[in-house]
């Protein structure tokens, strides 16, 4: 199921009075998606320069945006790789967790939720910046068990997710030049199902994983936090839905990532 913006309304934190009055307030829709007085049917205004939301003093933010795996579904305690991250980033000063993840969200979905004003603005008060996108698109466009019935969706769904994630990359980098944003890649959950659809799985995640790498090293300061070989043959960091990461699998995660982390 396709995933609107709108959604954000019941998984966006609070950040301090001025953003939960910002996003909060009337006409929040309208100006999620940054066309706040625009005509019913009518294209939005190209989107103003961002303008950064300002934390409790004191504190910096953590922007997580994505998918399921952004969100923390499957992690049986709720937290997520995101919560991991904050605890590390909370012992070294105060933090604010703002996660906009949402189950079910392809890369379209998260392409339109960063070209709105104020996710523009968060991003641009974001001290470091988590983004989980593409498993969806991939999921998505293969059909489990006969992945090689669907090749041709599955380039397709490659173009499109690529560029998506270069204006996604592009939006994040207009509001916030210089903040390092850390790029989860993607990993196969169906590894030791069928040995044929792990030949296949394993080179289509690779490939992919290859196409992230490089559009990642287009852009300063982003980096790709590899997570493939920390699910192949590891069924043991799955949920129990056999596709998203348990809490062992989030740790995972979570440790890579802190290896990227500058240090304090």
């Amino acid at each position: 199921m396709r995933v609107s913006s709108r959604w954000l309304l019941w998984h966006l934190p609070a950040l301090g009075s001025v953003a939960v009055a910002l996003l909060f307030g009337a006409g929040f829709w309208f100006a999620l998606r940054g066309s706040a007085g625009a005509p019913l049917g009518e294209p939005p205004p190209s989107p103003a320069s961002p303008k950064r939301i300002q934390a409790p003093s004191g504190r910096r933010v953590l922007l997580v945006l994505g998918d399921s795996l952004a969100r923390g579904t499957g992690d049986e305690t709720g937290r997520g790789f995101a919560a991991d991250v904050h605890d590390l980033l909370r012992r070294r000063a105060p933090t604010e967790l703002v996660n906009l993840g949402v189950n079910g969200a392809e890369s379209d979905d998260v392409r339109e939720l960063t070209q709105s004003a104020n996710v523009r603005s968060l991003a641009a008060s974001a001290e470091w910046i988590l983004l989980s996108v593409g498993g969806n698109d991939l999921s998505h466009a293969v059909p489990r068990g006969a992945p090689e019935q669907a090749l041709g969706e599955i380039d397709r769904a490659r173009s499109r997710f690529l560029a998506n994630l270069r204006a996604i990359l592009s939006s994040l980098r207009e509001a916030n030049s210089s903040g390092p944003i850390y790029l989860v890649g993607l990993y196969d959950p169906f590894g030791e199902q069928e040995a044929g659809a792990a030949r296949i799985g394993a080179s289509v995640l690779l490939s992919w994983n290859a196409a992230e790498q490089e559009t990642a090293l287009s852009f300063p300061n982003v980096l790709l936090v590899p997570t493939f070989d920390l699910f192949y043959g590891r069924p043991e960091r799955l949920a129990v839905d056999r596709f998203h990461p348990n809490r062992r699998g989030y740790e995972a995660i979570a440790q890579r990532i802190e290896q990227l982390l500058p240090s304090p």
